[in-house]
C-alpha cells in the first residue's frame, strides 16, 4: 500500500497539467547533456564507462536504447558505419 501511494505520487500523468511544468527547470539541463554525451569522444567514453560498471555490478543483460544519428563530431554527425563501430570497439 506505502509503495503504490509513493508510485503514485511521483509518476508523472498527462492527464494532470500541473505535472508538465515539472521538467521546465531541467530542460536547459537536459539540452546540454544532450549535446555533451553525443559528442562522439565522449559518447565513446560515457558507453565504455557504463558498460564497464555493468560488468562490475554482474548485469548480465543490457539493452542500450540508442538513437542512431544523434553522435557528431567537431564536423558534424558522424555516420552510422562509424557510430556502430564505436558499440564494436567498446
Amino acid at each position: 500500500m506505502f509503495d503504490e501511494k509513493l508510485k503514485e505520487g511521483f509518476l508523472l500523468k498527462p492527464s494532470c497539467p500541473e505535472d508538465h511544468g515539472v521538467w521546465k527547470d531541467f530542460q536547459p539541463k537536459f539540452d546540454h547533456t544532450f549535446n555533451l554525451y553525443n559528442y562522439e569522444k565522449f559518447f565513446k567514453e560515457m558507453l565504455l564507462k557504463t558498460s564497464v560498471r555493468y560488468i562490475k555490478e554482474l548485469v548480465t543483460i543490457v539493452e542500450y536504447r540508442h538513437i542512431f544519428g544523434c553522435v557528431f563530431d567537431d564536423d558534424g554527425p558522424i555516420g552510422l558505419e562509424r557510430e556502430m563501430q564505436i558499440f564494436k570497439d567498446v
